[in-house]
């Protein structure tokens, strides 16, 4: 679906302003970085990601769910790369707008349920045999809340991208950069998460 100029602009500055305040809170709350270039680049991807899910699903209520997400996915990245945690408020964020789709979409419930459960189930299932040790819950409660969003296609789609690009990305780290082998999850999760709401199909 193709955006208007005035849509286009209207999304834009929402989204540069609704950025820059959510950094804001999120920089008191979390102890982020707070330099005025880095403020204006976290604005600038969050308004690009947020063009693309309604240029892709139109000024739909699905695009408007996913876009309310886009910020607090990338600062859950933030977060988990700088404390290996992943704030408990921001995904039940998540989970409460999966929770209003599921109410808009009851006819599609089994999908949403299922997608719930798949990936944080199988993420529940390694932190067991692991003992808590390769996986994080703050993982496992973001790919349920995630999932209830997304539903089954999706969330599959988001953790199999998310997980390539982990994989992928930290090696490189770790042969130039000298990163230790420990990688936080949570930026890679929340990127395949972004890349399913921005270009995945529509329900």
């Amino acid at each position: 679906m193709r955006l208007s100029i005035a849509e286009i602009c209207l999304i834009f500055i929402a989204g540069l302003l609704a950025g820059s305040r959510f950094l804001e809170w999120g920089r008191k709350r979390y102890g982020l970085e707070s330099k005025p270039a880095f403020c204006a680049a976290f604005g600038l991807a969050g308004s690009f990601v947020c063009l693309l899910i309604f240029e892709n699903r139109g000024m739909s209520l699905e695009g408007l769910f996913y876009s309310l997400c886009v910020f607090v996915l990338l600062l859950i990245g933030m977060v988990d790369e700088k404390t290996f945690e992943i704030p408990v408020e921001l995904n039940l964020f998540i989970c409460i707008l999966g929770g209003i789709r599921l109410l808009t979409d009851l006819a599609c419930w089994q999908e949403y349920g299922a997608g719930m459960a798949a990936v944080s189930g199988l993420l529940l299932l390694l932190a067991f045999m692991t003992k808590g040790k390769g996986i994080g819950g703050g993982d496992i409660k973001l790919m349920a809340a995630a999932g209830l969003l997304l539903g089954l296609e999706g969330i599959l789609t988001a953790f199999f991208l998310g997980g390539i690009t982990g994989v992928c990305i930290h090696s490189i780290r770790m042969k130039l950069w000298g990163k230790g082998s420990v990688m936080a999850l949570g930026p890679y999760l929340s990127f395949g998460i972004l890349i399913v709401m921005a270009w995945g199909s529509s329900r």
